[in-house]
């Protein structure tokens, strides 16, 4: 694996031609001084005591499978890629030096299916805030918790993961959605943004049959929860975010403003080669970009 790091002065030939970056690279910086400057801040916000770990699909022309995890803490909870967990959370690990950080950093950018948004429900206090990956910058939002309306079927029931389950329906974001959640697991959240159930969720289907989540494990934790401080997470509103990502994902290195850039970020790994501007990837996608609302 080698690991690039590009100063914002050739961002203009980068974006000329991103095939030949590699190409005109006059220095390549030592792993300790790419740690030192990529590695981004964090702060354990909450401990997790339950930990649900769920195999997210994408049911297209090609399946993508994604690792995710729900953090449950005891004042709230968050929703995350599997990868992202594991490198934010040895982030914190004061012994662990900066290259064994930084190399913990490079797989998460490494992963191929990544779940590029982090959820945290109840932070703040009865709110839940998303934060978005939008090529160059994260961008993050607020909406109000308990705005789904759920309609129960506690007559059908279901096993997922070990649990019974009860069915409950409802539509958000413009897709139809039926779930299943366990009321012996009394928390009122689930994968993505899902909550306002009397019991954990552990699978989500939306009526396409294209987005599935479906729990794999349910276990306790001690673990933090973190939260990301990074300077480049801009916030605004639930349809200026989403709408900000459409087209991010439209228009890919065409649509970057150059005057943001501050930095690119280029792994060669084998035959692949992924580009990483301001930390934010520009991930390959075999089905293109199929949003969940």
């Amino acid at each position: 694996m080698k690991s690039i790091i590009i100063p914002v002065v050739m961002a203009f030939a980068v974006a000329a031609n991103a095939q030949n970056i590699v190409g005109q690279v006059k220095a390549v910086k030592t792993i300790k001084q790419a740690a030192e400057e990529m590695l981004p801040n964090a702060e354990a916000v909450d401990a997790a005591q339950y930990e649900c770990i769920y195999a997210y699909n994408i049911n297209a022309q090609v399946k993508e499978t994604y690792s995710t995890i729900l953090q449950i803490g005891e004042k709230m909870t968050k929703f995350g890629d599997y990868a992202a967990y594991a490198a934010d959370s040895i982030l914190l690990v004061a012994d662990v030096s900066a290259e064994e950080k930084y190399k913990m950093e490079t797989r998460r950018k490494k992963t191929m299916f990544y779940f590029d948004s982090d959820v945290y429900q109840n932070l703040p206090a009865d709110r839940m805030t998303v934060i978005q990956e939008v090529v160059p910058n994260l961008m993050s939002y607020e909406e109000p918790l308990g705005a789904m309306d759920w309609q129960m079927d506690e007559a059908v029931t279901d096993t997922v993961c070990g649990y019974l389950c009860h069915k409950a329906t409802t539509r958000y974001g413009g897709r139809d959605w039926t779930v299943w959640f366990a009321p012996e697991i009394p928390v009122t959240a689930g994968p993505w943004k899902f909550n306002g159930l009397p019991g954990l969720i552990l699978a989500a289907t939306d009526s396409e049959g294209l987005h599935e989540f479906s729990a794999i494990t349910f276990r306790q934790a001690k673990t933090p929860l973190v939260k990301r401080k990074d300077i480049t997470v801009h916030t605004s509103t639930r349809e200026k975010v989403i709408g900000a990502k459409v087209l991010a994902e439209k228009n890919g290195m065409n649509g970057i403003d150059l005057t943001s850039v501050r930095e690119i970020h280029v792994i060669k790994n084998g035959g692949n080669t992924s580009y990483f501007i301001n930390g934010v990837g520009l991930r390959e996608r075999p089905n293109g970009y199929l949003p969940l609302e």
